[in-house]
């Protein structure tokens, strides 16, 4: 079933630890199944955003971030992901010792056990592990995902395209309710693009919220994007739905 959850920022303001003022009053709201997107210029403040949506404990922030009723700016980044909020990173880190399939293991295992508290009547089920790793194998599988990474640890040795894979794919198998994508498209090839482009599109199909920050038309012209928000100097200057993106592949982000 189709989350009926609203992601909310109201107002908010973040600054660095050092008083340097990063985002300034910024509103905006994102819908579950939809495919929204943050683009502007180098240091507009955008990776800022993702941030601070996610509980980065660097930032101060003024305002409030709410998850359906809930105002979540208080709560940290574990409590966020709890919920259902996921973050791709624009360069993920290498985790030695840890495998992808331990790490997908040990969160999808975390999230079943806690969908399966709020159904106090439903009767344990069985063959998590089957499912799990039918899940696993199933998304790789359409993500072009070779099996013995899933082996390796995390990252670890990985290429630019395989990261950013890997990370689609743990987004595909955790089903959270929002999905961050930051610059996901930094480094792909075109085939690369397509694959990744079609994980997101399949994500938002099942109800997740896909919010994809970017510099670049490429990514999403094989997407269907449905909502787009451009930023500059920590400021929102203009919101729009799919045109506004080709308008800022013909015009600059000067012109629009």
């Amino acid at each position: 079933m189709k989350s009926t959850t609203l992601l909310q920022l109201k107002h908010v303001t973040a600054t660095l630890q050092s008083g340097k003022t990063i985002l300034h009053d910024v509103s905006m709201t994102c819908l579950p199944g939809k495919i929204h997107v943050i683009m502007g210029p180098n240091g507009s403040g955008k990776s800022t955003l993702a941030k601070v949506i996610m509980g980065n404990s660097e930032y101060k922030m003024k305002g409030k971030i709410l998850f359906g009723h809930v105002d979540i700016a208080k709560e940290t980044t574990e409590e966020r992901a709890k919920r259902g909020l996921f973050l791709a990173f624009q360069s993920p880190i290498a985790i030695s010792g840890v495998s992808v399939m331990n790490l997908l293991r040990t969160a999808y295992q975390e999230i079943r056990a806690k969908k399966q508290k709020k159904t106090v009547h439903q009767k344990p089920t069985t063959g998590t592990m089957s499912e799990f790793l039918e899940t696993v194998k199933k998304y790789a599988k359409l993500l072009h995902i070779d099996d013995s990474l899933l082996s390796r640890s995390i990252h670890e040795g990985f290429s630019g395209g395989e990261k950013k894979k890997i990370e689609v794919l743990q987004a595909l198998v955790l089903e959270p309710k929002f999905a961050i994508f930051d610059e996901i498209d930094t480094g792909l090839d075109v085939d690369a693009l397509q694959i990744v482009a079609r994980g997101i599109e399949l994500l938002g199909k099942r109800g997740t919220g896909c919010i994809i920050i970017t510099h670049y038309q490429r990514l999403l012209s094989y997407l269907s994007v449905d909502g787009v928000t451009v930023m500059k100097q920590g400021r929102i200057v203009k919101t729009g739905n799919g045109k506004l993106v080709s308008d800022i592949d013909k015009k600059g982000y000067a012109n629009v």
